[in-house]
């Protein structure tokens, strides 16, 4: 019988294999063992860590080979020690923290997300960092509740491709569009306490938005507020709608396309709240063919839900 250990693989084998093992299994596994060991992993690349508690010796040993971190502890971990990470994903989040989220300490950052944490007092902050442009690597965010900028200025940050933001307020999406003028993708998701009013919004023309989410599932949006939003996006092709909608199902979709004329797909959980009970869900699907796939239900109160599976 031929015993394999380890130690008779090649250097090539063995990176290969270290790219399959996760972060903390290769440093309580493998490092200490020998000298060449240890060198291979600190010659490893782009390498992911889950923190869960505060690990200083595996962090001060691969800080700067990690390229996405996700922090899912109180414990308050020192995110300059990682300078080089791209992907940065916090599930819980200390106010120290949240003020290292700049430039100078992340400056290849690419992706954040806070969406875990829906409000914190230093989150205006963070959102004016990031729709000012002073973390220009940043291309996508998916963040917890941002407000209506403070004295309701933000400047650009064209970078921005992707933007996923819970608020109370939907006038902070034409806030977001004016500072992204290159947004190609945004998901609003309005909380319980949203203030269903437009007020003092910048005037947006042709954004270039091509797909958009709407989560309203408090029912605090009318459809003059939908109507509203819809013409700020005239050119998006993809748009999925989640909120309460009072008016005939059969006139929204029509108003739907009138404002977006470039429509390819339509997704949808939409609660009809009006007296319309008699429309047939055949003719809804005849006006579009990104209608083709709606559903329609009703409940024992005679309410009819729109869906798109």
């Amino acid at each position: 019988m031929i015993v394999l250990k380890i130690e008779s693989l090649p250097n090539e084998i063995l990176l290969d294999l270290f790219e399959y093992i996760d972060i903390k299994d290769l440093f309580y596994g493998f490092y200490g063992l020998n000298k060449r060991l240890n060198y291979l992993l600190q010659s490893l690349k782009k390498l992911s860590l889950n923190l869960e508690r505060n690990e200083s010796s595996l962090i001060h040993l691969f800080s700067n080979q990690i390229n996405r971190l996700v922090v899912n502890t109180w414990q308050d971990i020192d995110l300059r020690q990682f300078p080089y990470l791209q992907s940065l994903i916090l599930h819980q989040i200390t106010g120290n923290q949240l003020r290292q989220i700049r430039s100078e300490y992340m400056p290849n950052l690419i992706y954040l997300s806070t969406s875990s944490i829906p409000e914190f007092s230093l989150m205006p902050q963070l959102a004016q960092r990031i729709f000012s442009n002073e973390m220009p690597s940043i291309r996508s965010v998916d963040l917890g509740l941002v407000h209506v900028p403070h004295l309701r200025i933000w400047l650009q940050s064209p970078s921005l491709y992707s933007v996923s933001v819970h608020c109370t307020n939907p006038t902070l999406i034409a806030f977001i569009l004016a500072s992204s003028p290159c947004l190609v993708y945004l998901h609003i998701q309005f909380l319980n306490d949203t203030i269903s009013i437009f007020h003092n919004s910048p005037a947006i023309i042709n954004h270039p938005l091509k797909q958009f989410c709407l989560s309203d599932p408090y029912h605090k949006l009318s459809f003059n507020h939908v109507y509203t939003i819809l013409a700020l996006i005239p050119n998006v092709k993809r748009i999925q709608l989640n909120f309460l909608c009072k008016v005939p199902f059969i006139r929204f979709i029509q108003s739907l396309l009138n404002r977006l004329r470039y429509l390819k797909r339509f997704d949808c959980n939409i609660d009809d709240a009006s007296q319309d009970k008699q429309t047939n869900i055949d003719i809804i699907r005849q006006f579009h063919p990104c209608f083709c796939k709606i559903q329609c239900s009703t409940n024992e109160y005679n309410f009819r839900t729109f869906i798109t599976e």
